[in-house]
Order: C-alpha cells, then structure tokens, then sequence
C-alpha cells in the first residue's frame, strides 16, 4: 500500500476512533479497493494507539469512581443492555478495559473499613489483591454473584475487538494460523526448517518464526529465516519491530523474509540491500540450491571461468546459471578494511546471484 492511501485511511477514521464497530463499517464502505481485513488491522492499531493516549485520563481515581457510579445509577434505572460498552465510548477507552474498571470498583465496595484505608493509601498487598481478583472475575464472568454485572461484563468482553481475553485468544489464534501456513508450505515444498520452538532448545534467545536449514533465494536474494506477522505493517509497528527482532535475526542468522500479512507501506521496504526483505504473502519463485549435486573435486580442479550446476525450479530444483564468468575470491567480494558489518552487507547486496551463491554455498 501506497503511503498516500494510509495516510487518507488515518485521516477518515480519526473522528470515528472511539467507536471501533462504526469505525470499521464506515472505512470498509469507503475504502473498497482495500482488502478488509487490512482495513481492520490498520483501525485496530490506531485504536489502541488512541486508548494508550487517553489512558491516563480515562483510568484516573476520580474518573472510575464516576463510571462506576454511572454504571450503578444506569443499571438501577433499567437502561438498555449494553451500559460498559456506552460508557467505553462516552469516555474513551475500550469495553473491556471500561469493564475492568467497574469490576474492581464493585470489588472494592467489599472491602472492610480498614482494607479500604489501606487500599486507598497505595497499601501494596491491598491493591494487588484487588486486581488479582478482579481478573479472574473477568477471565471467568460467571464468578461475579451480580448476574447484572455479570452479564454486561461479558457483552463488554465480546464486543471489544483488541483488549480482554477473548480479543487476545483471537489475535493469537489468528498468528498461529498465518505461521503454520509457513510450516506447511515449506514442508510441501520439501525445504527443510527449524521452528522457534525447536531454536529455543538450542539456546536461542532471539527467534524467528522459522529458521530454514538450507538457505534459498527470493527473487534473487538469498534468506536464511522466516518471519510471520498477521497484521498491516506501518510505520510504528515495523520501527518497533526492526529494533526489537528482525535486526537481531540479521545478526545472528543473515538475511531474511518478513511477510506482513495484511499488507505494508510499501515505502518501509528499505532494507531489501541490507538483508531485510518484505512481502504480503510467501513468494513462489524460490531458487533452491542443493550442494550434493556439486562436485567439490571438480571445483577445486576447474578453471576460474567453471560455473556452479544449478537449474531452475520447474526443470527439476536447481537453477540454470545464464552465464560463466570468472569466479572472484573471497577477498574480492569482501573487502578486509571494513568500517562496519553494515558495509559488508553491502558489499554482499551488489553481488549478482551466481556470485552470492558461490560465497554463501561454498
């Protein structure tokens, strides 16, 4: 996606923030030619993005008292079914964290004269106590002995799209589809791997979703991991990202493959010389290499001019080498006075793919 076309998304749903259900409707209506769920990852992040703004505000002590003593005053009224969700929207925060507030508000209201004023006074044991409880209340609604209370939390839990646990079960579940889609396409692909899992008890700390055993190359660059995230990449999250993961994986393992599932800001894909490589889905045109096939007497004793045996995907799992050319040393692809390991990345970005091949292959 174009930075223009995000940057008009962000635009038109900014009025709307505080009310994700209206907000999704109004940006699919008025963004066709986007997909959906690319529209509902780009909201999700500027919803929450909005709520960390309005946190502070919105979770004050004075203003829970007074969206407790709504909450109170609407229930005894009889007001229609759905008063956590109205009052979210009215103050700004999401359903589930709104929730969140009166339940330990309710909570409080048990508490003896002396538990109060130890509470009330930061007392540590008190506080820690309250929340506890309060989340298994809300991981479990049908704890709560107000059936009212109880009900409206759990209304409040289904309609909130990115907090509480029924929006993190599904955000998670949602991830773990998109990776296995990884797993099964490399194993139906016969291209060996290694999972996060299987890196970790190895003594990994930092792990990409999928490390492959065998490195391939993706439209002319060679990777060595796979990294899987089922939402839109813009600017923020792939910043954070950058910083937090996929520099750490260069690091330790070389160059690699982000997919953003939903879609990117095509202008974050800046990184491509440099081993960081992203897409939206996981290319088909993949180069295999298979060392097996290369006799290594064979390159010891031929010329310099001998190209390595490799043919394409379709024939059978090798690509044909288009050319011969003279084989250049080690020292000529990489230079021994080196400034940083950036320049030898570099460096390596401006090597056609026979030459990459013959220094990472061997």
């Amino acid at each position: 996606m174009d930075l223009s076309l995000y940057l008009q998304i962000e635009s038109f749903v900014q009025p709307h923030l505080k009310d994700f259900d209206k907000a999704i409707q109004l940006v699919i209506n008025h963004f066709p030619q986007v997909r959906p769920e690319s529209l509902r990852s780009i909201l999700a992040q500027l919803y929450q993005r909005f709520i960390k703004l309005n946190y502070r505000v919105a979770h004050s002590g004075e203003k829970r008292r007074k969206i407790y003593k709504e909450f109170v005053s609407l229930l005894q009224s009889g007001s229609e079914q759905g008063i956590i969700i109205r009052l979210a929207i009215e103050n700004k925060t999401s359903p589930a964290l709104a929730a969140k507030i009166i339940v330990e508000e309710y909570l409080k209201e048990d508490l003896k004269p002396d538990e109060l004023e130890e509470y009330q006074a930061g007392d540590k044991k008190a506080y820690n106590s309250i929340r506890l409880r309060a989340t298994q209340l809300l991981k479990n609604h049908a704890l709560i002995e107000d059936a009212d209370l109880a009900y409206e939390v759990l209304l409040a839990k289904l309609r909130d799209h990115c907090y509480g646990q029924i929006a993190e079960s599904i955000k998670q579940s949602i991830g773990e589809e998109h990776e296995q889609r990884i797993k099964d396409k490399l194993t139906e692909l016969n291209i060996p791997f290694s999972d996060e899992h299987v890196l970790r008890s190895r003594g990994c700390d930092k792990t990409p979703d999928v490390k492959l055993e065998v490195p391939v190359a993706v439209n002319g660059r060679v990777i060595n991991w796979i990294e899987s995230k089922a939402l839109f990449g813009d600017r923020e999250s792939h910043e954070g990202y950058l910083k937090d993961q996929f520099w750490s994986y260069w690091n330790r393992f070389g160059a690699g493959l982000v997919i953003y599932w939903f879609g990117y800001i095509k202008q974050l894909d800046q990184n491509t010389e440099k081993g960081i490589i992203l897409s939206d889905h996981l290319p088909t045109d993949i180069v295999y290499y298979q060392p097996d096939l290369v006799s290594r007497s064979s390159q010891l004793n031929s010329s310099r001019s001998a190209s390595a045996l490799v043919t394409s995907k379709q024939d059978s799992p090798f690509l044909a080498a288009s050319n011969k050319r003279d084989r250049l040393s080690l020292g000529e692809l990489i230079t021994t006075k080196r400034s940083s390991l950036s320049t030898v990345d570099e460096s390596l970005s401006q090597l056609s793919l026979q030459e990459i091949e013959d220094v990472s292959f061997g």
